[in-house]
């Protein structure tokens, strides 16, 4: 779980400190997790992640007063939530990564595509806008934030609704591209031995969930938001196409970006 506050954004505004965290499953917050999560006035979690996967992993919130919201991205048929249910038999962020590469690998095959992770994100930017977007409009509701946008992993289809709030905000696209990879350095340990673990395993269509698929390169996400871009002019059209309202967005960019301060918070990877 991390933070993405101070990056600078539209208007000489930086984003908003413990206002928008991204995180991967929430299944080992522990009793100091959610002191953090009270202290901060968690109100939204939206959770990206299929049927299968919150059975795997389901959050441990406790009585955390905070409104959870589902929006899964893939919606994925009953076969292949099967199929992904019985990659996984094990527990930890690496675990639950693998077993979001899975469904992602799922989704596209269910398409017709090849179950890379740069089809995971055509698929989900051509495919799922809709899904996306009810994501971004879950964090526009009124007194939504402060909120956590999750998946399995935290990587590609958090990376992915992060990234449309980043840019609809004018976060830098470089920025946003680097606050991409960070989740590669926090999960590069857990998750290379999660692929080791499951190389007798497989994933929902029977091919073994490849290493690539839990990388996170800054190029990724680059091509997703110039693929956002080049087909619908930039993100806040590309939403508004998919069912937002300018209202919508107007109010969660006011709410999320703050005039910078003097003395306002540096660091170097915003890990909470």
């Amino acid at each position: 779980m991390r933070d993405v506050g101070g990056y600078p954004a539209a208007d000489g505004r930086t984003v908003r400190w413990r206002t928008l965290l991204r995180s991967g499953a929430l299944r080992g917050l522990d009793g100091r997790g959610r002191a953090v999560l009270a202290q901060i006035g968690l109100r939204t979690v939206v959770d990206l992640r299929e049927d299968a996967e919150v059975e795997h992993d389901p959050d441990a919130l406790g009585r955390l007063p905070a409104t959870h919201r589902r929006v899964p991205i893939f919606t994925l048929p009953a076969a292949a939530q099967a199929a992904v249910g019985r990659v996984a038999d094990g527990d930890g962020a690496g675990e639950s990564a693998a077993v979001g590469a899975a469904a992602g690998m799922a989704a596209v095959r269910a398409a017709g595509a090849d179950g890379d992770l740069a089809s995971v994100f055509d698929f989900a930017v051509d495919q799922r806008g809709s899904r996306l977007t009810a994501a971004v409009v879950a964090l526009a509701a009124p007194g939504a934030l402060p909120a956590i946008v999750h998946c399995s992993a935290g990587k590609d289809r958090t990376g992915l609704v992060v990234a449309l709030v980043l840019d609809l905000a004018g976060v830098p696209t470089e920025v946003i591209a680097e606050d991409f990879a960070l989740t590669s350095y926090f999960l590069r340990d857990e998750a290379a031995a999660a692929v080791l673990r499951m190389s007798a395993r497989t994933s929902a269509d029977g091919a073994a969930v490849a290493p690539a698929m839990l990388a996170s390169p800054p190029e990724l996400i680059l091509r997703a938001l110039d693929r956002i871009h080049a087909g619908f002019g930039d993100t806040r059209s590309y939403l508004l196409a998919h069912g937002a309202t300018a209202h919508a967005l107007d109010r969660l960019v006011d709410a999320l970006l703050v005039a910078p301060h003097p003395t306002a918070v540096d660091s170097d990877h915003h890990e909470l």
